[in-house]
């Protein structure tokens, strides 16, 4: 029995053997998926990122646009920034102007009370009632009123102001004292009463070096009130009846700005 096991095994052993080399000629050879991919033209490893789709052309038109509105916004601020520049350096050039003016004046009248004796003046202060005052006695009135208004006391300012231009109607710190009044009325934004204190210089004290500042301001205060027409007339005024001045320099500016 065990004999004919061992024949018949080995009768099979020998028909798998004649047969192996046809069956394995027809049993096709399966490729692992990664020997496959690596083998293929043209194929792509594995470790391979894949590539991503770039941004769409709607995004980009809203970032250009975004870009675009964002230089247009800087234009108009350094429009703004100028402007602001350009009205700084008028104030400041103005205001270096105002006290050059003061003490030259100041310096002339101590000049002219250091080379008179001391005389009396006689100023009308009522029908009824006349004090003598010197020129000493009168620029320290007028210096008084003006400290107070250097050190931000305005109302006091234009109330010691006013009583000097009553108490001393044709001296040549009046005009001055007018000229201060409307400048303390602008910085308070009573227009009017600024307006009126100009006015009252270009008409009562026509021949004063005053009169060109007082019609630049009042240009200015037209120019506020959007009284182009008014305002440009004030400035040419300057420009043509005081043309060395600096009233007349800063005129023309305001003239080319518009």
């Amino acid at each position: 029995m065990f004999k004919k096991s061992l024949i018949s095994a080995a009768l099979l052993g020998g028909t798998f053997s004649l047969l192996s080399p046809s069956l394995m000629a027809d049993v096709p050879i399966v490729q692992s998926q990664a020997d496959h991919v690596a083998s293929s033209e043209g194929a792509v490893p594995l470790n391979r990122q894949t590539a991503t789709a770039g941004p769409s052309s709607a995004l980009i038109e809203t970032l250009l646009f975004q870009v675009e509105e964002l230089q247009t916004q800087m234009s108009e601020q350094r429009g703004v920034i100028e402007e602001l520049n350009y009205q700084l350096q008028v104030l400041q050039q103005e205001q270096k102007e105002r006290y050059v003016d003061l003490d030259r004046r100041m310096q002339s009248l101590q000049e002219q009370a250091n080379s008179r004796p001391a005389a009396a003046t006689v100023e009308t202060l009522s029908d009824d009632q006349q004090v003598a005052l010197t020129d000493e006695d009168i620029l320290a009135e007028y210096n008084a009123a003006t400290a107070l208004m250097q050190e931000k006391k305005f109302d006091e300012a234009i109330s010691q102001l006013a009583i000097f231009t009553k108490k001393h109607p044709q001296h040549p710190l009046t005009p001055n004292s007018w000229y201060w009044i409307g400048e303390i009325y602008m910085l308070q934004r009573n227009v009017e009463s600024a307006k009126a204190a100009f006015e009252r210089i270009v008409s009562d004290y026509s021949d004063h070096a005053k009169v060109p500042d007082s019609l630049y301001k009042l240009g200015v205060i037209a120019q506020q009130a959007s009284d182009v027409s008014t305002a440009k007339a004030f400035y040419n005024r300057v420009l043509n009846e005081y043309p060395n001045t600096q009233s007349a320099k800063l005129a023309k500016a305001r003239l080319n700005s518009n």
